[in-house]
């Protein structure tokens, strides 16, 4: 095996490994699971919410955004992470998927880190992979790769300018929404 072949084995490994961590949380740990939007349930998001708030050093964004409607805020997590898990495991538009998981990542590591060793480590390493998606895409086993070969692909500075809008649209979208509530 050659450094090219290496090295695209090395990226798709690595996106696979992100896929899978991602559609765990989604659909396993969120989608499957009969407590998550379920206010009588100990696994009940709103409760996570609570709990993350109580230490985090964004407790005040937890308050007025993810707080107010925590089933709606719950579906959005849910919703955003199975998309990030499907578009890391497809290949297909890595480098907006990977800015908003980017994002995403750094609200769970302000909200959780200071719980423990394992909500730091997870988070940090994932903004760090998700970054690296960012920064150089999905790699030559993609359908990224794919649809760059065939058509002309809007460059990818406008894709993480889009990624940075659509979730700034959505804290904001929650943050009013929990205004008017």
């Amino acid at each position: 095996m050659n450094r090219l072949q290496l090295d695209d084995f090395w990226s798709l490994a690595l996106r696979l490994s992100l896929a899978s961590i991602w559609l765990n949380a989604g659909v396993l740990g969120k989608l499957l699971s009969p407590g998550f939007l379920n206010p009588n349930s100990n696994d009940y998001v709103g409760l996570t919410i609570l709990y993350f708030a109580q230490g985090s050093p964004i407790r005040g964004f937890l308050y007025a955004v993810a707080f107010p409607h925590p089933i709606l805020t719950g579906i959005l997590v849910m919703i955003g992470e199975i998309s990030f898990g499907l578009s890391f495991l497809l290949g297909l538009g890595v480098r907006l998927s990977g800015t908003t998981a980017f994002a995403t990542n750094l609200i769970y590591f302000l909200s959780a880190s200071w719980t423990g060793a394992e909500e730091f480590g997870i988070n940090l390493l994932m903004m760090l992979l998700d970054a690296y998606f960012v920064a150089y895409g999905a790699g030559r086993y993609s359908l990224d790769e794919i649809l760059e070969r065939k058509t002309r692909v809007v460059s990818s500075k406008y894709l993480v300018v889009v990624g940075i809008a659509i979730y700034a649209i959505v804290v904001m979208w929650l943050y009013l929404y929990g205004i008017g509530a």
